[in-house]
């Protein structure tokens, strides 16, 4: 955990006013805990990224936000997708490759549609 001083000291264009803006947005959200605001690795990169897609694509806030939200969806999808595949993984072999094989069938469907 970083406080918003050192937060503020790695990015140059990382100012107090954007980064309270960002936090009003919820696009990044400090330890509310303790003062002054605390944040954790995950924060740090969320502003990493905030700050380059700000400098280099030159978004604003509300594009943003679309993009973060984007991020965050697929994120979710990702750990949500890792978990069905746990599952499937401690179910006996015969629905293991019951699953296989209705994924391929539904693979080769979706293909036949393109």
């Amino acid at each position: 955990m970083i406080t918003l001083d050192e937060l503020l000291a790695r990015y140059d264009s990382a100012t107090a006013v954007r980064l309270e803006r960002w936090i009003f947005r919820g696009l990044v959200r400090p330890e509310r805990a303790g003062e002054p605001p605390r944040f954790a690795d995950i924060d740090v990169a969320r502003v990493e990224l905030l700050v380059e897609l700000g400098e280099v694509l030159a978004c604003d806030d509300e594009t943003l936000e679309s993009v973060m939200d984007l991020l965050d969806q697929v994120h979710g999808l990702r750990r949500r997708l890792a978990l069905v595949a746990q599952a499937v993984r401690r179910q006996p072999e015969a629905v293991q490759d019951a699953i296989a094989a209705e994924l391929r069938l539904l693979d080769e469907e979706t293909r036949e549609g393109d």
